[in-house]
């Protein structure tokens, strides 16, 4: 998912009338919501680990997809994705009370 994507499944999720109150939610601005929807920037790690657990998501999903994202060459998002793949085929086996 890319950052507005998770930006939708967190209004739906918490059934949020509007970014305003996704703002208060996530603890960041509405400049920075509206930099996130616009696509200029991605969710910092610590919003990342909130989106992560309000959607009940592994946050190292989340941190990888915004990664991914950030990567400004095809050779760097595909060894993110490349890190995803292999991040999904590791975490049934992961001890999630390490990040809860």
């Amino acid at each position: 998912m890319n950052t507005a994507e998770y930006l939708d499944a967190l209004r739906a999720k918490l059934d949020l009338p509007s970014d305003y109150a996704l703002q208060k939610v996530l603890g960041v601005t509405k400049q920075q919501v509206s930099r996130y929807r616009k696509g200029h920037d991605v969710f910092s790690d610590e919003v990342a680990l909130r989106v992560a657990e309000f959607l009940g998501r592994h946050p190292g999903l989340v941190m990888l997809d915004m990664h991914r994202e950030r990567a400004k060459t095809p050779e760097s998002k595909a060894l993110w994705q490349e890190i995803f793949k292999g991040f999904l085929l590791l975490l049934p086996r992961a001890d999630w009370g390490m990040v809860r």
